[in-house]
């Protein structure tokens, strides 16, 4: 909710005239902050990570668990870091 600016009564968004002293109300501009989404080789390159530390817990050579949950945690924790830099950035 604003203000009139002449008799400071208040004023919902949706309204075009005060209603105490019928003055128009100048509409403000709704701020567009848009997310960059983070780009297509940074998404393939997690997901291609992702499925080989997969992979490497099912294979003949597996390895351990913790081991597999910390990379896979390390690479989501990486790409969250990746888009933050980038919307930051905008």
């Amino acid at each position: 909710m604003g203000r009139c600016i002449y008799c400071h009564s208040v004023v919902t968004k949706h309204e075009d005239f005060c209603y105490v002293c019928g003055d128009s109300v100048p509409q403000q501009k709704k701020a567009v902050a848009a997310n960059r989404p983070v780009s297509a080789l940074t998404n393939i390159v997690f997901l291609a990570s992702l499925t080989f530390t997969g992979y490497c817990f099912f294979a003949e050579h597996k390895l351990s668990l913790p081991t597999t949950l910390a990379i896979a945690s390390t690479l989501l924790l990486i790409r969250m870091l990746a888009e933050h830099l980038a919307n930051r950035k905008s």
